[in-house]
């Protein structure tokens, strides 16, 4: 409960200043749910901008805050004095926003995850991509604010209005909102069939990078024309894994044990579990050789890759830690852009006229229930995000049989995609036909003690076999889980040292 308080009021509050009294008495409305599924966000943030001057007490909700400042910053003066962005801080920022929000002094309010909790009493919500994992808390209490949101309006009868280029399942299988006549041309999806490229090796990599003569011909056609091009390859750092040159064996993380990958071009190694950072050693700890090598290339090996075909070559990195490696200016004119998925995000500046997926298998092959929709919702963004209507794009994506198979339906709209992957989720009762309780664990040894009391509890039990992936256990009802939750010691003890985290999706 602590911790909820924490996420949800200013600091003031908590240390005993006065809570005012809520006065629900004007919301006399009625509950509605609308949806705007359109592909051009300027065209969804002209729909905000008319529904904001409805003069009606109302919160917009960003997926990041980013997008939220973005959006602020974009409204037409009549309205921005009419407006709060709500602080992603504490302190004092954070106690006028909530006053403001609470005593109306400001009608509108403007935010990411956090201002799902602004006191506004709105009368309307709008959640624009709505679908964006991003809503989920990262820190705990890991609960969605898009999912709160919609609690939200429904407590108070406010409209309700769900945005974005595409639906999430639950959306779509609630309310089954038409979807609009733009979808990608046929012409500009382009698949080439992975088992025919090049294979690219950087130096001191064991592994190889797939290039096919078709990304080649076309990334140089459209640098040649002034265009940028901009190529995803889904792999941190300079390679996966580093691994002695004589014995073979892997360098280990020094806290915890994990596999280390390189990063800054062989310069540093990073945890892949608990994130520490280290030095490469000068000699093998087990052998005493002087040489390492690394495994799987990543998007820094596909700098290096890249920089022998063409003049103009970028990289844009963000890790999950938020450490930016970018060379990418805001000028960018006739280059070529390489990037890990969150690359995505610099389509707003740059509007590439090619973006390609190097190796789209490899996102498919990931162990989670939801990988079919998380990477036909890349797809998707990859062909519409940052376009205006004047400008064209093509998706070119670098694929095997089950990749050619998903990209096919991005010609077809998300419609199809969306029934056909809720089938499946029926059959294996799957979200949003059921819960998916997903447990962190900090220890291996935890991982198999939680494993073993839920099994014996006869739930099933879905092992990544990555201890920085969550087991994942599918559940019809909450109330079983918490009563296994309440009634067993080495839960209650790992809970109060934070050693286990839970997070509760219905996607």
């Amino acid at each position: 409960m602590a911790v909820a308080l924490n996420s949800i009021l200013p600091r003031d509050f908590l240390e005993g200043k006065n809570f005012p009294k809520a006065d629900i008495s004007e919301q006399s409305g009625e509950f509605r749910e609308h949806t705007f599924y359109y592909p051009y966000d300027h065209e969804r943030e002209e729909f905000y901008i008319t529904e904001l001057r409805k003069n009606e007490r109302t919160l917009i909700l960003f997926p990041t805050k980013d997008a939220a400042q973005k959006f602020f910053k974009k409204l037409p003066q009549d309205l921005a004095s009419e407006a709060l962005l709500w602080p992603s801080t504490g302190g004092e920022k954070l106690m006028f926003a909530w006053e403001a929000a609470f005593y109306h002094w400001k009608r509108i309010i403007v935010g990411s995850q956090g201002a799902v909790f602004a006191p506004l009493f709105p009368e309307k919500i709008i959640i624009e991509d709505e679908a964006n994992p991003a809503y989920i808390f990262q820190r705990n209490p890991r609960i969605s604010a898009r999912d709160m949101a919609v609690r939200r309006a429904n407590f108070l009868n406010a409209r309700l209005i769900l945005s974005g280029t595409m639906p999430s399942l639950s959306t779509f299988l609630r309310v089954a909102p038409k979807e609009s006549s733009l979808i990608p041309a046929r012409d500009n999806i382009v698949l080439t069939d992975i088992n025919y490229s090049r294979r690219e090796e950087a130096q001191g990599i064991d592994g190889n990078i797939p290039i096919t003569f078709s990304l080649m011909k076309r990334t140089y056609r459209e640098i040649a024309k002034g265009n940028n091009v901009m190529w995803i390859l889904n792999r941190l750092g300079n390679s996966s894994e580093v691994f002695c040159g004589n014995c073979g064996q892997s360098i280990k993380c020094e806290k915890c044990g994990g596999v280390m990958r390189s990063e800054n071009f062989g310069e540093l190694l990073r945890c892949k579990i608990c994130k520490h950072t280290q030095a490469v050693p000068e000699k093998c700890p087990n052998c005493g050789y002087k040489l390492f090598k690394g495994k799987r290339p990543g998007v820094e090996a596909l700098y290096e890759i890249a920089q022998r075909y063409y003049k103009k070559v970028y990289l844009y990195c963000k890790s999950s830690e938020d450490n930016l490696y970018s060379n990418v200016s805001r000028n960018v004119s006739g280059g070529l852009v390489l990037a890990t998925q969150r690359g995505l995000e610099l389509c707003d500046k740059i509007n590439p006229s090619l973006v390609a997926w190097l190796d789209l298998d490899s996102e498919l092959w990931r162990p989670d229930y939801d990988t079919q929709y998380r990477v036909f919702r890349m797809l998707w963004e990859s062909y519409w995000r940052g376009r205006s209507e004047r400008s064209e794009r093509k998706v070119l994506i670098q694929a095997r049989r089950s990749g050619m198979k998903l990209a096919e339906y991005l010609p077809r709209g998300w419609t199809k995609f969306l029934t056909n992957e809720l089938e499946s989720r029926e059959e294996f009762m799957l979200p949003p036909y059921s819960y998916m309780l997903e447990i962190y664990t900090e220890t291996t040894k935890l991982r198999d003690t939680v494993m073993d009391i839920f099994m014996q509890a006869d739930f099933m039990v879905m092992d990544p076999g990555d201890i920085k992936l969550p087991l994942q256990i599918s559940v019809d009802s909450l109330e079983s889980v918490q009563k296994i939750l309440e009634s067993n010691a080495t839960f209650q003890k790992a809970m109060k040292k934070q050693e286990i985290k839970f997070t509760v999706r219905r996607e």
